[in-house]
């Protein structure tokens, strides 16, 4: 995992790793496109730009006031970040196993 500008690997915490300058509009444009591009270089390649992202729309102060659509921003978040990991296992890890509830 790539260490942040504040030493930690953790995307949470880097909240300074952030586009927070960015207007809503734009950073929910530039998500869009990180999520299209996930189609041809692999949900785990751009999994922690999406995950940037998410977290700065769920935290943007123009966005204060929707509850509702900080929630789902904080959902898509924590969904990419476990793309994001399951991107770091060697493939041999997951292999052969079945989701829970597949069976």
């Amino acid at each position: 995992m790539q260490h942040l500008s504040n030493g930690t690997a953790d995307p949470i915490l880097a909240l300074d790793a952030l586009p927070l300058h960015l207007p809503p509009e734009q950073l929910k444009a530039r998500l869009a496109g990180l999520i299209r591009a996930s189609v041809s270089q692999g949900a785990a390649a751009v999994a922690e730009a999406v995950v940037r992202h998410f977290q700065a729309l769920s935290l943007h102060p123009q966005l204060a006031a929707d509850l509702d659509q900080r929630a789902a921003y904080c959902r898509g978040a924590h969904h990419w970040r476990g793309l994001a990991a399951i991107g770091e296992r060697p493939v041999s890890h997951c292999a052969g196993r079945l989701p829970a509830g597949a069976h």
